[in-house]
């Protein structure tokens, strides 16, 4: 099934590298270096609240912004436009309306 999988979407068939007690099998990815680039740039944009936010965020699954402000000890309004930041740059997704907004590691 896994042969066929890769064959239909045009990867490389998969290798097995065999152990005596274990047995690897390795599938190539189609990613290109280049895309390792473009989130390195992406992070560069980024300040250092921003990133333990992301961080926390992943962990967790998700954020508030109570929880940014807490994390980071700013102001509302710094939490508010650091946020929507993350939002503009497509790293977040926001969820609910007015004090039950949560923002979600987007996918």
């Amino acid at each position: 099934m896994m042969r066929r999988l890769c064959r239909q979407w045009g990867n490389k068939p998969p290798r097995y590298d065999l152990h005596p007690l274990e047995t690897k099998i390795i599938f190539d990815s189609p990613i290109q270096e280049s895309s390792y680039v473009e989130i390195a740039d992406i992070s560069e944009q980024l300040n250092e609240r921003q990133k333990r936010a992301l961080v926390y965020a992943q962990k967790k699954g998700f954020m508030t912004r109570r929880e940014y402000m807490s994390l980071n000890d700013v102001s509302h309004k710094t939490a508010y436009t650091e946020l929507v930041d993350l939002l503009e740059k497509g790293l977040l997704e926001r969820e609910g309306k007015g004090r039950s907004v949560r923002y979600n590691v987007k996918k």
